[in-house]
């Protein structure tokens, strides 16, 4: 090899190394919405009973997913939900996941494509226990929770989405061509 060849060789690596130590860490966050915001955010809010939950290696458009999850639809508080639904979790996103296991919850759940996949990560995944469910005080602190009774939280969210509705009127779309 000759001396020229050496010396680009070792330019490029020193370039390298160099490019290496200067740059800074790129890490990936999650982002927690807020209790008003998930419930606003979700696609769909359902209280279901999980009947089964089994390995899965779905693709959705933004994730895949290694848990397939098929529940009983007791309510549907927004959006359109049959009387089963099948959702996806453990998303292989680390930062944040799905986590699902049999049981009544209150799930609030988004579309990955033409998949049924949680929203707000674990979460939109509240389990109910004795007709109570570890729910947020607050919407500023996401891991301050209070068990509250069942028929509170719904009346919660209703009155959220209720909200929501009368935020954002029906008026026709008026900037086409201005």
């Amino acid at each position: 090899m000759s001396g020229r060849v050496k010396r680009m060789k070792l330019i490029g690596t020193l370039l390298l190394i160099m490019l290496l130590a200067l740059s800074g860490p790129c890490y990936a966050k999650a982002r927690f919405a807020g209790k008003t915001d998930m419930i606003n955010e979700a696609e769909s809010i359902v209280v279901v009973n999980i009947t089964e939950v089994e390995d899965s290696n779905r693709k959705g458009q933004a994730w895949t997913y290694h848990q397939k999850v098929t529940a009983a639809v007791e309510v549907c508080l927004k959006g359109d939900a049959g009387s089963t639904i099948t959702l996806y979790g453990l998303e292989d996103f680390v930062c944040a996941r799905c986590r699902y296991e049999k049981g009544r919850f209150i799930l609030f759940l988004r579309k990955d494509g033409p998949l049924w996949a949680g929203c707000n990560w674990h979460l939109g995944v509240r389990a109910i226990k004795d007709g109570k469910v570890q729910w947020f005080k607050d919407d500023k602190a996401l891991s301050d929770l209070k068990e509250t009774r069942l028929d509170d939280v719904i009346m919660e969210i209703k009155a959220v989405i209720k909200e929501q509705k009368i935020a954002i009127p029906n008026k026709p779309h008026t900037s086409v061509g201005k």
